[in-house]
């Protein structure tokens, strides 16, 4: 599959600071050197510098629940990385509990302080 760099440029232009700088770290492993060059360009060009961006991954790094093949795992109502597994109830039809479930949130997301 070809990377078309002209689609992460739009994406870097639309994206917000935190969707970037999520890219740039927590999600780097599963990106090309390329796409990842694009986004930290457009970050400077926002003000964001090389230090902001270490300390957003010095944060998030051991708190980002990963998978068994290293990837970051998703919020269950967003695109963040998730932070937090919760147990909760798989519904049938949306509103029939029907087995206790383990969930992931992201920092917004997550319902325990």
């Amino acid at each position: 599959m070809q990377l078309d760099l002209e689609k992460v440029r739009i994406y870097a232009k639309k994206a917000d600071n935190r969707a970037l700088l999520d890219r740039v770290t927590v999600f780097q492993q599963g990106m090309e050197p390329a796409a990842i060059e694009i986004i930290r360009i457009e970050l400077l060009q926002r003000g964001i510098s090389p230090a902001d961006i270490s300390q957003h991954e010095s944060i998030y790094k051991d708190l980002v629940i990963r998978g068994p093949e290293g990837m970051p795992r998703l919020c269950k109502k967003c695109a963040l990385p998730a932070i937090t597994l919760e147990w909760g109830w798989l519904k049938v039809f949306g509103f029939i509990p029907l087995l206790p479930w383990q969930y992931l949130y992201c920092e917004e997301h997550k319902t325990r302080v």
